[in-house]
């Protein structure tokens, strides 16, 4: 029985076919490993440092300019702050960044032993208090950076590992980069802080102003240098008056002031940079969602055999590398969380008492446009700052959350043990930040900070309704 030439035919056509998508599948895979391999020696040259690590959109490189300005106030003592490479930032005990916070620390003890001396002879009340307070969180806050600085080789080597990984495929990078969104916000604080600082000088000029004309009769004492010696009273108890003494007292009132604005930017900047690397995180899960549906489709309805074929389902694998990955998201967002849950809850616990203070400084009687100007200035701008630092934290958590929405879709032949594993991590640990767990920066974290602001507000105006009304002529 002689063969049919038309199976033969259809044979060798098959045979030139299945030889053509081999060498095609040999091709692909042989450039995703050409791939794969460049990708890994660009990995490898960004951590040796350098100029390489240096273009990417790491945390470190968005935060490294304000750090230096920091360190001019005498904030995060650290050593090579201008180091490309964050491996040669450290802390160290010989180093200038330490010296100039002990200098800031010894001269800002002083002021607030001089001015709590003032204080307590002239009687403490709930509006003059504010200041001493405002300098005793100063003080504390330079520790608290200088302890944070402790361990920040602990933090920011993982996170500089954590940002080259995530920098490159198969992870995507996010349509703003870091460092836009950082500066953009660094802008945007910086203009309206400098703003409520001017602002401060101006109405307390004129409240002195105002004083002067009511209760002395020598109006010529009315002028911007004496309103400084009377602004600056408890720096002119312990040094002469004049032009030194001012730039001096200038100079450390600004840099209180900067320590508290710079408390609650850099949270925000920390969650920023958080909240981003888990969208990307969330954004390559996300990418699995069209191959899930495949297969659960599948499951339903059937299809042809081309199309089975095509159809490529998530390997145990690729689940395991992403649960990997989300470990070490987790981590580094657990060492970030307990180096600053002290940070955390002094920036909350002072925004509360100072914004209830200027809302009891609006509900009393002022006695120029000014001050109302000032107050309700520096009122809002504050109550927007905290809005930001409580709205920039709890997209960390809400970012960390998005994958679960992708593991809703796998069907539940798919429901293998590390997609459980990965499902457990997801929903079993809060992600986010916190002050020492009493409270998480979170949105419902801000409705109940506004409760408590009515609460306290309510007992300062109780504190405030016993002292004197009306001007004092002292």
């Amino acid at each position: 029985m002689r063969p049919d030439p038309g199976k033969w035919d259809y044979r060798r056509s098959e045979l030139r076919s299945m030889s053509s998508t081999s060498e095609d599948i040999r091709r692909q895979l042989k450039v995703r490993r050409q791939k794969q391999r460049a990708i890994l020696a660009t990995r490898w040259r960004c951590a040796q440092g350098g100029l390489e690590f240096e273009q990417l959109d790491t945390f470190y490189g968005a935060i490294r300019p304000y750090l230096r300005v920091a360190q001019f106030f005498g904030i995060m003592p650290l050593a090579n702050i201008r180091s490309r490479d964050p491996q040669d930032v450290k802390f160290k005990v010989r180093s200038i960044g330490l010296a100039v916070t002990g200098l800031f620390l010894l001269l800002g003890g002083l002021k607030t032993l001089v001015g709590a001396n003032i204080l307590f002879t002239a009687g403490l009340n709930a509006k003059n208090m504010v200041g001493l307070v405002f300098l005793i969180v100063g003080l504390v806050n330079w520790l608290n950076f200088v302890g944070f600085a402790r361990s920040w080789s602990h933090i920011m080597l993982p996170w500089s590992s954590l940002d080259i990984l995530m920098l490159f495929p198969p992870y995507k990078r996010c349509r703003r980069s870091l460092r836009s969104k950082v500066n953009f916000i660094a802008l945007c604080v910086g203009i309206l802080a400098v703003g409520d600082h001017m602002l401060y000088y101006v109405s307390g000029y004129c409240s002195y102003s105002t004083h002067i004309l009511q209760c002395h009769t020598n109006h010529s004492r009315i002028t911007f240098a004496l309103y400084l010696e009377k602004e600056f009273s408890d720096i002119m108890f312990i040094m002469p008056c004049n032009t030194f003494t001012i730039c001096y007292a200038f100079w450390i009132n600004g840099a209180f002031t900067f320590l508290w604005n710079f408390l609650d930017f850099f949270i925000v900047m920390t969650s920023v940079g958080l909240a981003q690397r888990f969208q990307q995180f969330a954004a390559r899960v996300g990418a699995l969602e069209g191959r899930v549906k495949q297969s659960k489709l599948f499951l339903i309805k059937p299809i042809s055999l081309l199309n089975l074929f095509s159809i490529q389902q998530v390997p145990e694998a690729l689940w395991y590398d992403i649960r990997r990955d989300h470990i070490r998201l987790c981590e580094l967002a657990s060492l970030v969380e307990e180096s600053m849950s002290c940070i955390v809850f002094v920036s909350c616990a002072n925004n509360v008492y100072v914004i209830c203070n200027q809302a009891l400084a609006i509900f009393t009687k002022l006695r120029h446009p000014i001050n109302y100007i000032y107050f309700w200035y520096s009122l809002l701008f504050l109550l927007a700052r905290t809005s930001l630092v409580f709205m920039t934290a709890s997209r960390i958590h809400d970012a960390s959350l998005l994958p679960l929405r992708s593991l809703y879709l796998v069907p539940s032949n798919g429901w293998t043990q590390e997609v459980q594993r990965f499902a457990y991590q997801l929903t079993s640990e809060f992600v986010g930040l916190s002050g020492y767990r009493l409270f998480c920066l979170t949105r419902k974290s801000l409705f109940g900070m506004l409760a408590t602001l009515v609460t306290y507000e309510l007992m300062l105006l109780q504190m405030d309704a016993k002292n004197p009304k009306g001007l004092r002529c002292v």
